[in-house]
């Protein structure tokens, strides 16, 4: 066989293995008679400046941050709450992702996680970002076919004409054209209590955590940036710009939130959580 029949030959093999590959069915979309929730390792931001925390170095023992995303499965639909980095930086160097002084490391994409599991964006009735800084909005885009849930402060934030200019708008743009519910107040996704969006403002105008009542875990917070590094939490410290913008009260109402229902507050950002959290395809119920 000549060189060009070699070729032909290998290029029909590697069409057939696309094929295959393509045609291969996802695994079963999983299901849940009560609330079930998963975290996806969305990136990790390499970062050492605890002192835009209001913390010194030798408080905080990690300074990097995890980037979490999280999917809540109820008998009455799907949840995405945040995005994570954008899946294009998967298995790209550090030197080439770094935004405001965070590198950006990612290894493991978004949809990939979410395929493993069986779902596809399509499948994502409720879109929740926690707000619309980069590294939660990421890919955002890809779930503009959802129901997007969000409070007034950030949707004019994220479509005015200076957010427009930001290298990461292209990211969530999509979502101009979404099916977009404004929230005032918290938002109940479901009608019986168990997944709740809190309106929790001061990191931004729109800032939201989420409530997730889980039948043997117990009820859980997702904070979003509501707080950074659990340090902030134990010592009682914010960014010095968060003070008159409502940061304060909204880490009083959770933690009273969390004192009535004893429940776990999850800090995404948090690298010892990240380390520790049970990962996709593992979940929580």
């Amino acid at each position: 066989m000549n060189l060009t029949g070699k070729s032909v030959v290998l290029a029909a093999l590697l069409l057939l293995a696309a094929a295959s590959t393509n045609s291969a069915e996802l695994p079963t979309q999983p299901k849940a008679t009560s609330p079930r929730l998963y975290v996806f390792d969305c990136g990790t931001l390499v970062y050492n400046r605890p002192e835009d925390y209001n913390l010194k170095r030798e408080e905080v023992k990690d300074s990097n941050m995890g980037v979490t995303c999280y999917l809540v499965v109820h008998p009455k639909g799907l949840l995405l709450y945040d995005t994570g980095l954008n899946d294009r930086l998967a298995g790209r160097p550090l030197y080439e992702n770094i935004v405001d002084g965070y590198g950006q490391i990612k290894f493991n994409t978004l949809g990939g996680q979410l395929a493993d599991i069986g779902v596809t964006p399509a499948k994502i009735d409720y879109l929740v970002l926690s707000h619309y800084h980069w590294d939660h909005v990421g890919n955002a885009g890809d779930f503009a076919g959802s129901t997007w849930l969000v409070y007034k402060g950030d949707h004019d934030q994220m479509f005015g004409k200076e957010a427009r200019a930001y290298p990461w708008f292209p990211q969530y743009s999509a979502l101009e054209h979404s099916k977009t519910q404004l929230l005032s107040g918290d938002y109940d996704v479901f009608g019986d209590g168990t997944v709740v969006v809190l309106a929790t403002p001061g990191h931004t105008e729109g800032h939201c955590s989420l409530l997730v009542r889980l039948r043997n875990t117990g009820p859980v917070v997702l904070s979003g940036d509501l707080y950074h590094y659990a340090e902030e939490r134990d010592l009682k410290r914010l960014p010095e710009e968060e003070r008159t913008k409502g940061t304060v009260e909204s880490r009083l109402k959770i933690e009273e939130l969390l004192r009535q229902t004893k429940g776990q507050l999850w800090i995404g950002h948090s690298m010892e959580f990240f380390r520790t959290a049970r990962k996709s395809p593992a979940w929580y119920d």
